[in-house]
């Protein structure tokens, strides 16, 4: 199943962690190009909630990827919204390679997902059509053809926003990041297990960060090259799922700190 017969998100994704100062200046410098996404905005906090179930092997194979930045790696996900309990989740498969980023996504229904993780011979769900399908085809491809199975649950809230003049760019905030390890498919976790991945001790800084991404296609919209370089932002290396991993299953002293890199 190729990625390309599902439905594929193809894009570029540059990081950057930031304190509440500069991210406020931020916000403030993008407001001309930019307006909050719509499902944000009819949340009075202007933001939602995202989980996600990341799968992996027993041996991390996907996490010791990451970590040693192959050129071609990819994260195995199922993704929910909080503030949507009922409604669908998705199975994602996000493929990196370099600087690309190749995303497949497809909607199951949330009465439905958690047999498909659990049971390698579990049917996809009549529902379940289209490019919805094929996405999810490709999803338990990988899935169980290397016997992958859930070790992470990760929350944070997110602020989107999006450009009103380009075909696609988007700017987004993520803040109160928090995981708790899981061997099942679940999000439904007991609230006193969650775990801070956003805190200065986990991100070895002296204040808390927000995580900050631009998602664009081939090229760097100009007016977001010129904010970036005003504000002096430069790019940092941040997983979700592997720093989640390293807070739950890595011995303290082997943590390293999070590495730091260039606008290029």
């Amino acid at each position: 199943m190729s990625a390309r017969d599902a439905n594929v998100i193809e894009r570029r994704e540059f990081k950057y962690l930031v304190d509440a100062l500069t991210a406020a200046r931020l916000r403030a410098a993008i407001q001309p190009f930019c307006e909050l996404d719509p499902w944000a905005a009819k949340n009075p906090r202007g933001r939602y909630t995202i989980e996600s179930v990341y799968l992996d092997t027993e041996a991390l194979r996907l996490f010791w990827a990451n970590e040693h930045e192959q050129l071609d790696r990819v994260k195995v996900r199922v993704r929910g919204y909080a503030e949507a309990p009922t409604a669908p989740v998705f199975f994602e498969v996000k493929r990196r390679v370099n600087d690309v980023i190749l995303k497949t996504r497809g909607k199951v229904p949330r009465d439905a997902w958690q047999r498909l993780v659990a049971e390698p011979d579990a049917e996809i769900d009549p529902r379940v059509g289209g490019k919805d399908r094929r996405a999810v085809e490709r999803f338990l491809a990988i899935a169980r053809g290397m016997h992958l199975r859930p070790f992470t649950v990760v929350r944070y809230e997110r602020e989107p926003y999006f450009s009103r003049i380009d075909d696609y760019a988007r700017v987004t905030f993520d803040t109160a990041i928090r995981a708790q390890p899981t061997a099942l498919p679940t999000f439904a976790l007991p609230e006193r297990g969650w775990r801070a991945l956003d805190d200065a001790v986990t991100m070895r800084t002296l204040d808390s960060q927000i995580v900050v991404e631009l998602k664009f296609t081939t090229q760097v919209p100009l007016w977001l090259v010129r904010i970036v370089e005003r504000l002096g932002l430069c790019r940092r290396s941040f997983s979700k799922y592997g720093t989640s991993i390293r807070a739950f299953y890595e011995a303290p002293s082997l943590r390293r700190p999070i590495a730091a890199g260039g606008w290029q």
